[in-house]
């Protein structure tokens, strides 16, 4: 999903991804743990834990997972999974004070006070990120779009995960002019991001991230410390 187009007075942009980025735990987990608890479908839940923890490996495919997530939202109507991210996102952030990523969000608040415009980039989907987005005044997310059909999830993506090389070709059609592209931001926490954190002259790695610290050095992009 792509919300709004780009401003021809943009200063520059800042891109977070969100999982373990911006906020503290996976959205799409956390998601599925509070929809079990909230529909009692025992075989679903059974099914669906059996196949993250298949393709949950070191070194799987995050492509591969995040399709495999989004085929368990088949049949599932689509308002209905809005109404619960919305609830979700009131659930978690009474659960958890620091559901957001402190030295990240302090950053967040620094480019919009600065005038660039703030864009979420995640492999998650609209039922969580829109909540999020509304409670920081961001109007622009990049995410996984699901198919519909009337109404009803088809456990299908219309586009490419938004991981990996999907996050690069996204903020391509943002980075048009270098200029631009080089006053922009861009944080992630894995070395999937590394293709768009590639894009911006002001890469930042929260965390450490899940990068070896050998690439991490040849890369020598700033790293921001984790809440």
């Amino acid at each position: 999903m792509e919300a709004s187009l780009q401003s021809n007075k943009v200063v520059g942009y800042a891109f977070f991804d969100v999982d373990d980025a911006l906020i503290t735990l996976n959205s799409m987990l956390s998601f599925q743990d509070y929809w079990y608890k909230t529909h009692n479908d025992p075989a679903a839940e059974a099914a669906f834990r059996q196949a993250v923890a298949k393709h949950r490996q070191p070194n799987a495919c995050r492509v591969t997972l995040n399709r495999m997530y989004y085929q368990h939202f088949s049949g599932l109507l689509e308002a209905d999974v809005l109404d619960l991210g919305r609830r979700w996102f009131n659930h978690v952030r009474e659960l958890y004070p620091n559901f957001y990523n402190a030295p990240v969000l302090a950053e967040l608040r620094a480019h919009q006070a600065a005038g660039r415009e703030i864009v979420l980039v995640s492999g998650s989907f609209a039922g969580v990120l829109n909540p999020i987005a509304r409670d920081l005044g961001i109007d622009r997310i990049l995410a996984c779009s699901q198919e519909v059909k009337d109404g009803y999830y088809t456990g299908e993506l219309s586009t490419v995960p938004m991981i990996g090389v999907g996050k690069q070709k996204a903020l391509e059609s943002y980075l048009v002019d270098a200029t631009v592209a080089e006053a922009s931001y861009a944080y992630g926490d894995d070395v999937s991001d590394i293709p768009m954190l590639a894009l911006v002259g002001n890469p930042v790695v929260v965390g450490g991230g899940r990068i070896p610290p050998e690439q991490l050095s040849d890369l020598g992009w700033r790293v921001l410390p984790a809440a």
